[in-house]
């Protein structure tokens, strides 16, 4: 259990209940994801319907718990924020205007300290 505190001031004294403190760690890390849009299908034909990106990242390689969705398809860059310390892996896929979606990019890090 959890010790109580007393305050006193000159006018009174009361005792308060105990409490629990939970410490989180500051999220205020970020990083920033370029890339160059792809011309061509996986075929070799040219890609005309190209709808925007998915960016994917996690602290473990090869697993992304964190995407978000980065549109219109010229856009080439976004920045992940709230980052909290450790280690980042970070890829990106392309999806078309029928939603197929790309095999991952290759793979990037950043240690945010």
């Amino acid at each position: 259990p959890l010790p109580s505190r007393t305050v006193e001031s000159n006018f009174a004294s009361t005792t308060l209940p105990a409490f629990g403190i939970e410490v989180v760690a500051v999220a205020n890390g970020t990083a920033t994801l370029t890339w160059t849009p792809p011309t061509e299908n996986t075929d070799g034909s040219a890609l005309s319907d190209l709808a925007g990106y998915n960016v994917y990242w996690g602290q473990t390689e090869g697993t992304y718990p964190n995407s978000v969705k980065v549109a219109p398809a010229g856009v080439s860059s976004y920045m992940v924020e709230q980052l909290t310390a450790g280690t980042w892996y970070f890829t990106v896929t392309a999806y078309n205007a029928q939603g197929v979606e790309s095999e991952f990019s290759n793979v990037a890090s950043k240690t945010i300290q």
